[in-house]
């Protein structure tokens, strides 16, 4: 037996440049599917709770309204209630003033339930193209005329429009109502009902803002 070298035939195995990169091309596009997905939920979710919280704002807005106005008081034998239109930046929205014993204690020696002069009104934002309505809450022992309304607190913001109408008690419908004019129809009178309309901005699409209306039925019998 004659010694012969034993020759193995050694293979070596592997994945061609070509293999690799075809293989990084799939992932990536299998990589960009999941992230274009994932971005896709995340923008739903967002917006899901943005509208949300407009829905929120806007129903805390509208009950607290409801509140006071369904607390409407007389002061010395007739209503106080004066609405108006006031243009800021261009655009027209609504204020509110009116005698209501629904007043809000901020502070330690003040109770709440007590008559005052509350106001709802819009302000611009300060430094910032957007708007915001605030409610005004002074007591006192009568209501005071001042037509000049400031303070207060915010109580919904984005505000795109706030439009008022009001019923007297025949029915009719007004865009308009002052308890302090000459109007045998409105001197000392509140409106019987308030038709409340108001408007968030879509930050998705400004043309088609958040729309929310309700309608107060007023304590005004006398």
């Amino acid at each position: 037996m004659t010694g012969q070298p034993i020759k193995e035939n050694l293979r070596v195995s592997g994945f061609t440049l070509v293999e690799i990169m075809i293989a990084i091309l799939i992932l990536g596009l299998v990589l960009s599917t999941v992230y274009a997905a994932y971005s896709g939920i995340m923008k739903n979710v967002r917006d899901i709770e943005n509208q949300n919280n407009l829905y929120k704002m806007a129903r805390t807005a509208m009950d607290r309204m409801i509140k006071d106005l369904s607390s409407l008081q007389l002061s010395s034998g007739s209503f106080d209630f004066r609405a108006e239109k006031k243009t800021i930046s261009n655009r027209e929205f609504y204020s509110l003033s009116f005698w209501s014993a629904s007043h809000l204690a901020f502070g330690e020696n003040e109770g709440e339930g007590r008559p005052a002069a509350i106001s709802y009104y819009v302000e611009e934002d300060e430094g910032l193209s957007s708007f915001s309505l605030w409610r005004s809450d002074l007591s006192g022992a009568k209501p005071s005329q001042e037509k000049n309304i400031s303070g207060g607190f915010v109580v919904c913001q984005n505000v795109d429009s706030l439009s008022l109408r009001f019923y007297d008690s025949t029915g009719r419908e007004l865009e308009s109502w002052d308890s302090s004019s000459l109007s045998a129809q409105q001197k000392g009178r509140a409106p019987v009902a308030v038709k409340i309309e108001l408007a968030l901005v879509n930050l998705n699409d400004k043309e088609k803002p958040y729309k929310f209306m309700t309608k107060v039925f007023l304590p005004v019998k006398k």
